[in-house]
């Protein structure tokens, strides 16, 4: 039987490059939990490890998606398709619905993690700060066929 070794070299580089971006990305992901993690110290947040600090915020990221995705949408609706709102005022409703979306998520896993303790004004200055980072990406620095 023939084997193209062309092929099997595609495979293995396709491959590597994958395991490496999937490795990127969780490492990405964990810098990112550890310093969410050390904001929320601030306020008297405590965790037993660096893995529940990661899961903590990645299940609270999972039970948020979907109250996120309606805090984007609504302010685009707004802003661009009705033009009720200028782009300020959708930007200060976006922070404040995402705001609000993130806090949801990670309330939740707080209340069923024992690991991992919260308290309500760690949560929300997190949150806020979250949904500030992304709202230039969203709302402020829109392309031009959304």
């Amino acid at each position: 039987m023939y084997v193209n070794k062309r092929i099997i070299k595609d495979v293995l580089d396709s491959l590597a490059v994958f395991l490496v971006a999937v490795f990127l990305f969780i490492g990405v992901i964990a810098l990112l939990c550890v310093f969410g993690g050390e904001i929320m110290s601030c306020f008297g947040f405590t965790y037993s490890s660096v893995r529940s600090v990661i899961g903590f915020f990645v299940i609270g990221a999972i039970i948020s998606w979907p109250i996120s995705l309606t805090a984007e949408a609504i302010p685009k609706v707004l802003c661009y398709d009705k033009k009720v709102l200028r782009k300020w005022q959708a930007v200060i409703v976006y922070i404040v619905l995402a705001t609000f979306a993130t806090s949801v998520g990670l309330f939740v896993v707080d209340s069923h993690t024992t690991k991992v303790v919260a308290n309500k004004p760690s949560i929300i200055v997190v949150s806020l700060l979250l949904a500030l980072f992304n709202s230039y990406s969203i709302i402020v620095h829109r392309p031009e066929n959304t």
